[in-house]
């Protein structure tokens, strides 16, 4: 019995893993901003659709992608907080989709990118406490982050320092990473400092290319 558990929670996790690569999002570029994005709707000009290997492990086959409709995802930031147009494309001999989302947003979350990172930032460079950091952020920005909200962000990016260091190594030549004596929560906080020099959503889209995952996604290094 013990054996024949093993082997079919062996089976679920490989069934899993399967739809999750198979759950494919593509982040580009949107130099017109937020509300142009939002205001030109299905209009808006999307990259076409891309000539690829297909993500289904089980098709696998370079194939010319489809448009295949739109979908809706909730956003919410300074400029615009509601529902986004998100256009979506499938492989023609699998019916496997992906999406093309904008950098602006960050897969899985529905906060702003450059939100979630100044308040990240803030909290860990803040002289008054988290609390007061959080009253202050919210009243600049015209947002309203919870400290539930703020201390699962930090959470999580600590957990993926080590992820978070690997992706700033091939994406910033001679950058220099914290010592690796230091604690989590300290090269976190470098680390920081470090993205803080980039253009933000940049990064986190060029991050999010070099391995299919978000500085905030579940990683495991």
């Amino acid at each position: 019995m013990i054996k024949y558990f093993h082997i079919a929670a062996g089976l679920n996790f490989i069934k899993k893993n399967i739809r999750e690569v198979m759950k494919m999002q593509i982040m580009f570029h949107v130099k017109e901003g937020v509300l142009e994005y939002v205001n030109q709707g299905r209009n808006y000009p999307f990259p076409p659709p891309p000539v690829k290997r297909c993500d289904n492990p089980h098709c696998n086959k370079i194939v010319h992608y489809k448009k295949h409709g739109f979908y809706e995802r909730n956003y919410y930031s300074s400029e615009f907080e509601g529902k986004i147009i998100i256009r979506r494309y499938i492989c023609p001999l699998c019916s496997h989709t992906i999406s093309f989302i904008p950098n602006f947003c960050l897969p899985r979350f529905i906060n702003a990118v450059k939100h979630i990172f100044e308040y990240i930032y803030c909290s860990f460079y803040r002289k008054g406490s988290i609390k007061s950091v959080i009253e202050y952020l919210n009243s600049k920005i015209g947002i309203q982050f919870s400290r539930q909200t703020l201390y699962h962000y930090r959470k999580r990016f600590i957990d993926n320092i080590n992820a978070i260091q690997l992706g700033i190594r091939q994406l910033i030549t001679g950058v220099k990473l914290p010592d690796t004596t230091l604690t989590k929560e300290e090269k976190a906080r470098e680390v920081l400092a470090i993205m803080r020099t980039q253009d933000i959503q940049v990064f986190s889209q060029q991050f999010y290319l070099t391995g299919t995952k978000t500085f905030l996604a579940l990683n495991k290094l």
